[in-house]
C-alpha cells in the first residue's frame, strides 16, 4: 500500500519548518569544510610550537652533569621523540615552517637585544613606545571630532538682500567613511546570504511583502536631526513607493492563486483603514490605491452566478467541491468586509453634521462611491449586490454632485444593459420608496437616470388581451371534449388546441420578464403622477416632463385625459415655468394625441398657441441643444397631425420654423430646412409660399401675433430662403435653393440622395459641430510658390480742388511727382495742406 497524504495547515507546516534542520547548500559545505581545515592547521601549528619547547628544556637539563647519567636510561625514549618530530615537520607545509622558524629567530634576537641593553632600559623603551601610541590615538580621535567651516551659496531674502551663508563640516576626508560603511555592508550581506538561501526553499516569495517586516525602518531617526519639509516629502514619496510595490505584490499573488491567497486581503483591509495595527497612520494616496486595486481584484475574481450556501456538515460532497464550496465561502466572507468598508466610508458623509466630513473623508467617499458603481456594473447578479444597489440610490440623493453624478451614468448602464430585469426593478422600487420619504424634495438626478429604460415596445394592456384569448381556447376545447363524433378528429382538434394554449401561455422566463418590465412601467409612472399631483412646483417638475414627453406612447388609455388636464392646468398656472419645461408638456400632449389618444375629443388649439409662442426662445447661444425637443414635437404636429391642421395654421407654423432658422448654427438650420421639406412633400398647400406676389389674399402678415390661425401667414412669403441660399454652409446652401424651386425630385434644384434621404434629426445630428469636426471637411488651400503681386492703388479725389492742392505740395517737396515712391520721408499731408490754406 502507498503512502497516504495528509494535508496539514500552513501555522503547524512553519513550526515543524521552524524546529527542522535545514539542509545546506553546496556552499555553504565547502565553507565549513574550508574553516574546519583552517582550525586543523592551526592546532597542528601550536601542538609543533609546544613540543619544540619541551625539547629545549630536556637539553638543557641533559647538559646538566646531574642529569646526564639518568639521561642515558632514557635515550632509546628522546630518539623515538626526535623521529616522531621529524614526522610532524614532514607533515607541515612549507609555509608553516617558515612561520615558526621567524618566529624562533625573532625570540631569539630579542633575548640578546635585553641582553645587550639591559632590563631597565627595556623598560624605559617600553614606556616611550607606550607614550607615542597615546599621543597618535589622540590625535587620530582630533582630526575624527575637528570641524571645518565651509562657506554655502548664498540666498536671498524678500527684501532683497543677499545673506551669505556658512557650515560646519568634519575635517576627515568622507572616504573613508564610504570605505568603511562599503565593508561593513559586504560583511552583512555575505552574513545574510545564508538566512536568504534557507528561506528560499521553504518561504513563500511574498511572505515578507505582505507581513511588511520593514514597516517602520525608515521613519527610524537615530542621530536625532532637524527634520525639514524636504526631508518629510521625500519619506512620503519613499513610502508611497514602498507601499505601491507592496501593494503589487500582494495583488498579483492574489490573481494568480486566489483559493491558496484569500488571507492576503488582510493586508489590504488594513491598507484601507486610517490606521494599521502597529498604531501608524496611512496616507490618503496609499488608502486610495488599496481601494482601488480591491475592486479590481474583485471584479476579477467574482463568479458571474450567485454562490449558494451549502452545508457540508450535512451532506456528503466530494473532494473537489468541498475545496470549491470552501473557496466560496472565504472570497464571500472577504467580499462582505470589502462592502462593510466601503458603507463606513461612504457613512461618513452622509451623516448630518460636519463633525466627519473633512476632505480626506469625501475623496474616500467618492473613491468608495465610484467602487461600488463598478461591481454593480460588473457583476450585477452576484450576492450582496442588491445591498451595494441599495447604498447607491441614497447616493444618488447626496449633497456632492460628483457622486450623484457617477451614480447616475452607473443606473443608466445598469437600465440599458439589465437583460434579467431583476436589478432594475429592485433600484426602481428604491428610488420610489426614497422619493416618497423625501416628499419629492430630491435631487433631479433620482429623476434623470430613469430615461435610460428600455421600455418603448411595452404593451400595459398585453396581460388582459393573454387572458381573453386563453378563455375563449379553454372554451372552445370544452366544446370539443363533449363532441361524440369521430374520436380521430376530436383528437387532432386537441392536439391543434393544445398547441395554442402553449403559445399563449410561452416560456417561464419570457413571462417573467414582461412581468418585470410592466412593473417597472407601472413604477416609473408612479413616481412621475405622484410629483405631478401633490407637487407641481417640485425643482424636478422638468425631469418628470422629460420623461413623460420621452415615454408618452406607453401609457395606459384610461389616464390620458386627466393627464393632459393636470399638464394643460400646468401650463396655464405655474407662471414661473420655463420655456424648456413648456416644451416637455407640449411634446407629452402631442405626443399621447398622435398615438392612441386619437380617439380622444380633445380639441388642442391651446397647445399649438403655447408652441409657437416658445419656439423662437432656442437660438444659437447656450440652448441651441434645446432645439432638437422642437425637431421631435414639430415631427408630431406637421407630419403626424398635419391632416387635423387648417390651412392657415400649418403656414404659420412653417413660417415661424423658417424664422428660427436664421437664429441657428448650421446643423439646427439644415434641420429646421428638412422639415419643411418633408412637409412641402406631404401637402401642396405650402406652394402659395413661394409666390412673390403678397397681393393676393386677405390682410398682412403679423409675426408677433401669438395665434397661429390669425396671423394671416398666406399673405407672405418665404424671403429668407434668399438670404439662406447665401449661407456659409454649403449643404444649407443646397437645401434652401431645393426648397425654393419647389422640392423638385429630379433635375435642377435637386438634393443628392445622400441628404435627401436624412431626417430632421439625423441632419441635426450629422452636421453637428460641436466636437470641432465640420461637415464636409474643409480642404487645405494650395501652397503657391510665387508670392501674391501687390496692385498699385491710384489716388480719387472727391473735389478738384484738393487734387491741385496736393499736386502743389508734392511740387514743393519733390522735384518729380513720380519719384515720390523711391522717398522714404513720411509727409504729413493734412498738416502741409493746413498750412498751404
Amino acid at each position: 500500500m502507498g503512502m497516504k497524504k495528509v494535508k496539514i495547515s500552513s501555522v503547524k507546516r512553519a513550526a515543524h519548518l521552524k524546529n527542522k534542520k535545514v539542509p545546506q547548500t553546496k556552499q555553504q559545505q565547502q565553507k565549513l569544510a574550508q574553516q574546519k581545515a583552517a582550525k586543523e592547521k592551526a592546532q597542528n601549528v601550536f601542538i609543533q610550537k609546544a613540543r619544540k619547547k619541551d625539547n629545549l628544556a630536556q637539553k638543557k637539563r641533559q647538559n646538566r652533569p646531574e642529569t646526564r647519567v639518568s639521561n642515558l636510561t632514557h635515550q632509546t625514549d628522546e630518539e623515538d621523540g626526535d623521529d616522531l618530530v621529524d614526522k610532524v615537520a614532514d607533515m607541515l607545509e612549507d609555509e608553516d615552517l617558515e612561520y615558526l622558524q621567524l618566529s624562533k629567530n625573532s625570540k631569539q634576537r630579542k633575548r640578546k637585544y635585553v641582553e645587550e641593553i639591559g632590563e631597565e632600559n627595556h623598560e624605559d623603551l617600553k614606556h616611550s613606545i607606550s607614550l607615542e601610541k597615546q599621543y597618535a590615538s589622540k590625535t587620530a580621535e582630533e582630526l575624527d571630532n575637528k570641524k571645518v567651516k565651509v562657506n554655502l551659496l548664498p540666498i536671498k531674502s524678500r527684501e532683497g538682500d543677499i545673506i551669505a551663508r556658512s557650515a560646519e563640516v568634519d575635517y576627515k576626508a568622507k572616504i573613508k567613511r564610504i570605505k568603511k560603511q562599503k565593508e561593513e555592508e559586504e560583511e552583512e550581506e555575505k552574513k545574510n546570504e545564508d538566512n536568504v538561501l534557507e528561506q528560499e526553499l521553504y518561504a513563500d516569495s511574498d511572505e515578507d511583502v505582505v507581513d511588511d517586516e520593514d514597516a517602520n525602518i525608515a521613519s527610524i531617526n537615530p542621530e536625532n536631526k532637524v527634520i525639514t519639509t524636504t526631508d518629510l516629502l521625500i519619506a512620503r514619496q519613499q513610502e508611497i513607493e514602498r507601499q505601491k510595490y507592496r501593494i503589487g505584490i500582494i495583488c498579483s499573488g492574489i490573481l494568480e492563486k486566489p483559493e491558496d491567497k484569500i488571507r492576503n486581503f488582510k493586508a489590504l483591509f488594513e491598507l484601507m483603514d486610517e490606521t494599521t495595527s502597529t498604531g501608524s497612520i496611512n496616507l490618503l494616496t496609499i488608502r486610495k490605491l488599496a481601494l482601488v486595486s480591491l475592486t479590481e481584484i474583485f471584479k476579477d475574481i467574482l463568479p458571474e452566478y450567485r454562490v449558494g450556501q451549502v452545508d457540508t456538515k450535512m451532506q456528503h460532497v466530494r473532494k473537489a467541491t468541498l475545496e470549491r464550496v470552501t473557496y466560496e465561502n472565504a472570497l464571500l466572507q472577504q467580499f462582505k468586509k470589502f462592502l462593510q468598508r466601503l458603507e463606513k466610508l461612504t457613512a461618513a458623509v452622509n451623516r448630518r453634521g460636519q463633525a466627519n466630513k473633512t476632505p480626506q473623508a469625501i475623496k474616500m467617499a467618492e473613491v468608495s462611491v465610484q467602487s461600488m458603481c463598478e461591481i454593480l456594473i460588473a457583476h450585477p447578479y452576484f450576492n450582496y449586490v442588491k445591498n451595494v444597489a441599495q447604498l447607491l440610490v441614497y447616493m444618488l440623493n447626496c449633497n456632492y454632485p460628483r457622486m450623484r453624478e457617477a451614480v447616475n451614468q452607473c443606473f443608466r448602464y445598469v437600465f440599458a444593459n439589465d437583460k434579467k430585469l431583476e436589478i432594475s426593478l429592485f433600484i426602481i422600487r428604491r428610488i420610489n420608496h426614497l422619493i416618497k420619504t423625501k416628499n419629492n424634495n430630491v435631487n433631479l438626478e433620482c429623476i434623470t437616470c430613469l430615461m435610460a429604460l428600455k421600455i418603448k415596445n411595452v404593451n400595459l394592456d398585453l396581460e388582459k388581451e393573454n387572458e381573453l384569448k386563453q378563455k375563449k381556447l379553454e372554451a372552445h376545447r370544452q366544446r370539443v371534449l363533449n363532441l361524440s363524433k369521430k374520436e380521430r378528429k376530436r383528437r387532432k382538434k386537441l392536439a391543434e388546441l393544445n398547441k395554442e394554449l402553449e403559445e399563449t401561455r410561452a416560456e417561464e422566463n419570457k413571462q417573467t420578464k414582461n412581468y418585470k418590465l410592466t412593473e417597472i412601467v407601472k413604477m416609473m409612472f408612479t413616481i412621475y403622477f405622484r410629483v405631478l399631483k401633490n407637487d407641481p412646483n417640485s425643482k424636478v417638475l422638468s425631469a418628470i416632463l422629460e420623461g413623460l414627453a420621452e415615454f408618452a406612447h406607453v401609457i395606459n388609455l384610461d389616464f390620458f385625459a386627466d393627464l393632459i388636464d393636470v399638464l394643460n392646468r400646468i401650463l396655464e398656472t405655474q407662471e414661473d415655468l420655463g420655456y424648456r419645461e413648456q416644451l416637455h408638456c407640449i411634446q407629452t400632449i402631442f405626443a399621447i394625441l398622435s398615438g392612441q389618444g386619437e380617439i380622444l375629443n380633445i380639441d388642442p388649439i391651446r397647445f399649438y398657441q403655447h408652441f409657437y409662442r416658445n419656439m423662437l426662445a432656442v437660438n444659437a447661444g447656450k440652448n441651441h441643444d434645446d432645439f432638437r425637443i422642437i425637431l421631435k414635437t414639430l415631427d408630431e404636429v406637421l407630419v403626424k397631425r398635419r391632416r387635423n391642421m387648417s390651412q392657415q395654421r400649418l403656414m404659420a407654423f412653417v413660417k415661424r420654423l423658417l424664422i428660427v432658422s436664421l437664429h441657428l448654427l448650421h446643423h439646427g438650420t439644415l434641420a429646421s430646412l428638412g422639415t419643411i421639406k418633408t412637409t412641402f412633400q406631404l401637402t401642396s398647400v405650402l406652394d402659395i409660399l413661394l409666390d412673390t406676389d403678397c397681393t393676393i389674399g386677405s390682410g398682412k402678415y403679423n409675426p408677433e401675433l401669438e395665434d397661429p390661425e390669425y396671423c394671416n401667414a398666406s399673405c407672405t412669403a418665404l424671403y429668407e430662403l434668399t438670404m439662406l441660399a447665401r449661407h456659409y454652409h454649403p449643404t444649407v446652401r443646397k437645401m434652401a435653393l431645393h426648397i425654393a424651386n419647389g422640392v423638385p425630385a429630379t433635375g435642377e434644384g435637386s438634393l443628392p440622395s445622400e441628404i435627401g434621404k436624412l431626417t430632421a434629426l439625423e441632419l441635426f445630428e450629422q452636421f453637428d459641430s460641436t466636437s470641432m469636426v465640420f461637415n464636409p471637411s474643409i480642404p487645405v488651400p494650395p501652397k503657391t510658390s510665387s508670392e501674391p503681386k501687390i496692385k498699385k492703388s491710384k489716388h480719387s479725389y472727391l473735389q478738384k480742388d484738393l487734387k491741385l492742392d496736393c499736386r502743389k505740395l508734392f511740387k514743393e517737396h519733390f522735384i518729380h511727382l513720380e519719384d515720390t515712391s523711391k522717398n522714404s520721408e513720411i509727409i504729413d499731408f493734412y498738416k502741409e495742406l493746413k498750412l498751404s490754406c
